[in-house]
């Protein structure tokens, strides 16, 4: 059954309706994105799959076979991005190809039938650096290397092992012509099951099933949405090989030749979606007033870089920003506490949620006395001392270190110090107490 043509009209449905959907998609949010694919954040792999129609150029042709109608060919890939113009793929293309030459000539009366297998890699080049205006078809042009699998058989009898004997009138029989007697015509099956190499009808030896090809693939890749996408393509495989069909020589180019004519889809499921936004849909964009200078060597050139002064070696995103993985602000690289709870109410510059106490020491200022004040204060404290101190609550005895039942300044400092070090007893309430009680004492 020839699915090829129905099938391809299905992808070309698919592709129509992705070129719509693309037209309307709103762009100006795309564009405040990126095209700048980072190191770490490259694109993970591209799966695709796909069939199509096989057409065999060689010594035995099949005249009813064409590019749209020819056996049913299967297409497995997966791609990957290298660079904004290029992407390397590694696929595998199989199915069978045949050739039948009988048409009333006796000399002329070929046929065979293999099996193909064509597995290699193959560089992709999508012409973005020619083509600057964002679309929903993209061309491209692909070379690369693969090996080759045949195993040509051929159909010289049918089901009741009747040899296949081709007379003038253009009938079959089950005698050869010129003995004498007619016998009586049959009707090829089309099964195919003779090998031919061991048959060696014309003594060429056990030649290899094995070879190498080129293929040589053109085509358009059409954006279905962000992550699927409809390619159209044919491919030439330029075969290393002439015994695909059995048959030597030839005048021209001697090898077989196998052009695959195919649609298929491929998706990208694994991509970040901020990836597949800034890069996908607008890879082809590129921002003419940056001079490309990069001046933290990031990545990202300094005209997109958001966060122009990372330090060297340091991983970014496609905005040239350091990770941030608690989302503190913060990045990772300076963060001490890379697990800091969502609704956190602050964090220190080391990334460390700030504690009451913390708060207590950034409140506090040593100096916050004005120098006219000064005088009055040292005033004040001569006369309370001539008073008498008042004694220490049993609490704050640990914070009198010299013993002089009196606790300075300094020693006032020390307790702060010591709660926000975590190593006072004392809590961010006592120290609204001590305060009072320093400044009353």
């Amino acid at each position: 059954m020839k699915v090829a043509p129905y099938l391809i009209s299905i992808f070309l449905l698919l592709a129509f309706k992705g070129w719509s959907q693309q037209l309307d998609a709103d762009y100006e949010t795309l564009l405040l994105e990126e095209e700048v694919i980072t190191e770490g954040r490259a694109f993970k792999p591209i799966i695709g799959a796909g069939m199509g129609s096989f057409t065999f150029i060689g010594d035995v042709n099949d005249y009813l076979g064409g590019p749209l109608n020819g056996l049913s060919s299967y297409r497995v890939s997966i791609s990957r991005n290298i660079s904004k113009n290029f992407d390397i793929e590694f696929q595998g293309t199989f199915g069978n190809v045949t050739g039948n030459e009988y048409q009333g000539k006796i000399d002329n009366t070929r046929n065979f039938s293999t099996s193909l297998f064509m597995g290699g890699v193959s560089l992709y080049y999508n012409f973005n650096h020619l083509l600057k205006r964002q679309r929903p078809i993209h061309p491209y042009f692909s070379l690369g290397a693969e090996i080759l699998q045949f195993t040509p058989k051929g159909d010289f009898r049918n089901e009741t092992n009747q040899v296949y004997n081709y007379w003038s009138d253009g009938t079959i029989r089950d005698v050869e012509q010129g003995v004498g007697v007619y016998g009586s015509v049959i009707q090829r099956d089309y099964n195919y099951e003779t090998d031919l190499r061991e048959l060696d009808l014309y003594g060429y030896g056990p030649y290899s099933k094995t070879s190498f090809a080129v293929p040589v693939d053109m085509g358009v890749n059409v954006t279905v949405s962000d992550r699927v996408k409809c390619r159209l393509g044919a491919t030439f495989h330029v075969t290393m090989s002439d015994y695909i069909d059995n048959v030597k020589g030839g005048s021209g180019w001697k090898n077989d030749l196998i052009m695959n004519t195919y649609a298929a889809l491929t998706f990208d499921l694994f991509s970040p979606a901020d990836e597949i936004a800034a890069v996908e849909n607008f890879k082809n964009l590129k921002f003419t007033v940056t001079d490309g200078d990069d001046i933290d060597g990031d990545g990202v050139d300094d005209f997109n870089d958001e966060c122009p002064q990372t330090p060297e070696k340091v991983k970014v995103n496609y905005k040239g920003c350091p990770d941030d993985t608690d989302k503190d602000g913060v990045p990772d690289y300076m963060d001490k506490q890379l697990n800091t709870a969502p609704g956190t109410f602050a964090v220190g510059a080391n990334g460390i949620k700030i504690m009451d106490a913390h708060l207590i020491v950034l409140l506090y200022d040593p100096e916050a006395v004005k120098r006219s004040e000064v005088k009055l204060y040292k005033k004040t404290t001569e006369a309370k001392s001539e008073q008498g101190n008042k004694e220490i609550p049993e609490k704050f005895k640990v914070v009198d270190v010299n013993e002089d039942k009196y606790i300075s300044h300094e020693e006032l400092q020390q307790a702060i110090d010591a709660i926000f070090e975590m190593k006072s007893t004392l809590t961010p309430g006592d120290i609204y107490e001590l305060q009072e009680f320093f400044f009353n004492q």
